[in-house]
């Protein structure tokens, strides 16, 4: 911001006035006219670091602010000056010889001495107690965190962030998203954000939940690190000596708790003091619900452009010379963008080369696998280790629906509307608005816990899909416990009992329509040749009206090839079937 700006100059003379000084008064000490200062406060004139430093010195010692973290906000804010450049601004000025006026006690909290001290004097005070900060607050690479080598700021959920965190005292701010979209190193690169750590002066407190985690563990920590006493066995006093410390005045920190699973975790971390601002980050999305008032961002996959540039950093510069043509942007592709997967494959081709990677990353039997090992099986590297911590925390009836989800095909949308015979079989005798609303409350939980992406909400029936690698994920469950062709089967069975849907409109055929072909490869894949003719009767009419007469014709030619294994109570509607045929070539 200009140091003439309307905005400077509205601060000034709000400083001025807490001091209890008039424009006059200041235009005297300082060897201007008043207008000059008039012109300052209006903002059509640059602001002199004489007069604002001047002006801050005084307000500090009329008692206006009670942490140096307030001054340095100040300054970044009005002035975008950092602390260092501050700090060294005021090392070099020298305050005008003359005095200005102690003072008024009606404004000062602060115990003053019957004399005022001189403007050097007032200086030399001033920045020993400005130098003090960094002392004072919690630096968040005290506590570990640091931004790895291969760091691409991710420039729309920074900016995202950053308007959120920069108001002047924002709700808890909750970050969502399934495994791998890079969540906590979001988190971490907003902990470091110098600007970040100017806003939150007293400094930042990290915590790291999991699937497991420790809050009192951390809470005591905390305490440490304010220099409370902890005693080792006393949780609840833990939390009140917290609360004490971050409720000093003129205190601001931001609080950072990570991968959260249930809000009993969080809980004993929470406190609802005005000094503290949260950011959460999680793969449930209903954590936001105990934060009515809070804002929820989601995390989702890269941007290309920033997909690349990771790729290109994590392969080094000797394999990126080697690469061949659009092999990377095929690659990134092919995992969709995920910043842990893209992750992966860096690590990967600078180990192997692009030859293998890309033979390996193409294939969906070999993705997952691939990058599930990574260049150590770590938590930490592996894919596929990354999805099972998710899977594992989902009850059991929730596991098998998501693992059924695999028979879909990449990339293929679903929705309540089929996975209501799909999903409920096990119900038979509900009616069918129960058994689709059941599937979609098990849609909404999958959704909640970051495991399905949300495709469209224009109709009646939400329409979710799965991210690529966690379909592979899905899939490979499938195939582990050999239900892979049972599952195929109950596939199929559910999207002939959506043909015989009384409500099925044309557009909710059309939204299907990947899911029905795939229907008709399964029927005949598993030899299940007439389910292949009751799809192929009952999508005739749908594929001439949408003028697919050609893709007609392969599926009648696929059936009749297998005719004579057709049931004999088959053969006769089948033979109808044929009669009925395609309309005459022109």
């Amino acid at each position: 911001m200009p140091a003439s700006s309307p905005q400077v100059g509205i601060w000034l003379a709000d400083l001025a006035a807490y001091c209890g000084l008039g424009q006059a008064e200041i235009a005297a000490r300082l060897g201007h006219v008043r207008s000059w200062v008039n012109h300052i406060f209006q903002g059509r004139r640059s602001a002199p670091p004489q007069l604002y430093w001047t002006l801050l010195a005084w307000a500090w010692e009329a008692g206006g602010f009670t942490d140096p973290g307030q001054v340095f906000a100040a300054l970044g804010h009005y002035l975008d000056l950092s602390p260092a450049a501050a700090l060294a601004q005021l090392q070099a000025l020298r305050f005008y010889d003359e005095p200005l006026a102690r003072p008024s006690p009606m404004t000062s909290t602060r115990q003053s001495s019957t004399r005022s001290p001189s403007p050097h004097q007032l200086r030399l005070r001033f920045l020993t107690w400005l130098q003090s900060w960094e002392r004072q607050r919690l630096d968040p690479r005290r506590q570990g965190l640091r931004l790895p080598d291969w760091y691409i700021p991710r420039q729309g959920e920074l900016a995202g962030l950053h308007a959120r965190l920069s108001r002047p005292a924002p709700p808890p701010l909750v970050l969502w998203g399934p495994a791998g979209t890079g969540k906590s190193v979001l988190a971490q690169a907003l902990a470091l954000d110098p600007t970040i750590q100017q806003q939150y002066w007293s400094g930042v407190l990290w915590a790291q939940l999991g699937p497991q985690g420790d809050p009192y563990a951390w809470l005591c920590t905390w305490c440490r690190l304010l220099g409370c006493p902890v005693n080792g066995d006393q949780p609840p006093a833990w939390r009140e000596q917290f609360r004490q410390a971050v409720a000093q005045p003129g205190k601001r920190y931001l609080v950072i708790v990570d991968d959260i699973w249930d809000f009993a975790s969080l809980e004993p971390l929470l406190l609802q003091e005005h000094h503290l601002t949260w950011l959460l980050t999680t793969r449930d999305r209903t954590l936001s619900t105990y934060f009515p008032t809070g804002d929820l961002l989601q995390v989702s996959t890269m941007p290309p452009v920033e997909a690349r540039a990771l790729l290109e950093r994590l392969v080094g510069a000797e394999q990126l010379q080697q690469e061949p043509p659009a092999a990377g942007d095929t690659l990134l592709a092919e995992v969709e963008y995920l910043p842990l997967a893209v992750r992966l494959l860096g690590s990967l081709i600078r180990l192997r080369g692009w030859a293998p990677v890309l033979r390996d990353v193409s294939h969906e039997r070999t993705r997952l696998v691939t990058l599930a090992l990574g260049p150590t099986p770590t938590a930490e590297t592996s894919l596929r280790l990354a999805l099972q911590v998710s899977y594992a925390a989902l009850p059991a009836h929730l596991q098998r629906r998501f693992a059924q989800l695999g028979v879909f095909g990449s990339g293929h949308a679903f929705s309540g509307l089929a996975l209501a015979a799909f999903w409920e079989a096990e119900a038979p005798d509900d009616d069918g608005p129960v058994r689709a609303a059941r599937a979609e409350q098990a849609l909404g939980w999958l959704y909640d816990v970051g495991l399905l992406e949300l495709v469209s909400t224009a109709t009646a029936f939400v329409e979710y899909r799965l991210h690529t690698l966690v379909h592979d994920y899905a899939r490979l469950l499938l195939r582990e416990q050999q239900t892979f062709e049972a599952t195929q089967q109950r596939y199929v069975a559910a999207y002939l009992a959506l043909l015989q849907h009384p409500d099925l409109t044309v557009a909710a055929l059309e939204r299907q329509w990947p899911n029905l072909q795939l229907a008709f490869t399964c029927a005949l894949q598993l030899g299940w040749y007439e389910a292949g003719v009751q799809l192929w009767h009952q999508l005739r009419a749908f594929m001439l009206a949408r003028a697919a007469p050609e893709l007609l014709e392969v599926w009648l030619r696929a059936l009749e090839a297998q005719e004579e294994q057709l049931p004999p109570e088959v053969q006769q509607p089948w033979r109808r079937a044929q009669a009925s045929g395609l309309p005459p070539a022109p």
